[in-house]
């Protein structure tokens, strides 16, 4: 029976190690539908990734990557990446199907600070080949555990959409990682702009806007109680100079901090 999509080899590139790496900074990346010989996790570092795949029963799953979330597909699989914008960079790692045998992580994932940490590590050049192997194992380790602690914790009822997305502000924060887009946070949690802001109007009284502004002054007031520097908290946050951090201080008032305990 014929392909029905190309298939793209990777069985050179893993048969030593079992893993392979591949990273890209092409502008407007777009590589239509194909599948690999072999299983692959997906991961954004700037920019945004939009993709689309089969489940096992042939209907067809997308979602918008950001940074902090990844795709990961097994063996045989048909898939479509593409990223519209100019500064996209992202990375791709193949994987043998047996390393992830005992791996129940899948699909669309949320990354915690850890696997965050692992991914930026994999994509650093000055990183050695030696500590590749270790580095993976630890990964795909670490996945599989996000991947229970998420599964027990949806098997509570789910919180409100706007606890949902004040939940992944402070995660981000905490893990000492930029906040994303309100757009793209929104689109994490599978809801639209709109309806973000109508959630965070019900449950808080107030704009998503003024939300993230709150939660980020109040990140950035701890950090700077701690005796951390100005330009590496507000770099740290996502602002371009400690002025722009200043202003936001400044305008924020220090008493209103009854969100964030929320």
């Amino acid at each position: 029976m014929p392909r029905s999509v190309p298939l793209s080899s990777k069985q050179d590139l893993i048969a030593q190690t079992g893993f392979a790496l591949a990273a890209s900074r092409q502008p407007r990346y777009a590589f239509h539908w194909h599948e690999h010989d072999c299983a692959m996790l997906l991961w954004p570092r700037a920019g945004a990734l939009d993709s689309a795949w089969r489940d096992e029963t042939g209907a067809r799953q997308r979602c918008r990557l950001v940074r902090g979330h990844a795709l990961l597909l097994p063996s045989h699989v048909e898939h479509s990446t593409r990223a519209e914008s100019v500064a996209q960079q992202h990375g791709e790692l193949y994987l043998a199907p047996e390393l992830l045998r005992a791996c129940r992580a899948g699909g669309l994932m949320q990354l915690d600070g850890a696997a965050q940490a692992m991914l930026d590590a994999l994509w650093m050049p000055a990183l050695s080949p030696s500590a590749l192997p270790a580095l993976v194992t630890a990964l795909i380790t670490q996945l599989d555990a996000s991947h229970r602690l998420q599964a027990r914790t949806h098997a509570q009822p789910p919180l409100p959409l706007a606890h949902q997305w004040m939940a992944l502000l402070r995660q981000r924060l905490e893990a000492g990682q930029p906040l994303s887009a309100i757009a793209d946070s929104a689109a994490i949690l599978g809801a639209t702009t709109r309806t973000l802001q109508r959630a965070c109007i019900q449950s808080y009284g107030r704009s998503p806007i003024a939300l993230r502004r709150l939660v980020l002054a109040q990140a950035a007031r701890r950090r700077l109680a701690l005796g951390e520097p100005v330009a590496r908290v507000s770099a740290d946050l996502g602002f371009s100079s400690s002025g722009h951090l200043g202003r936001l201080l400044r305008a924020v008032d220090e008493a209103d901090d009854g969100v964030w305990a929320q």
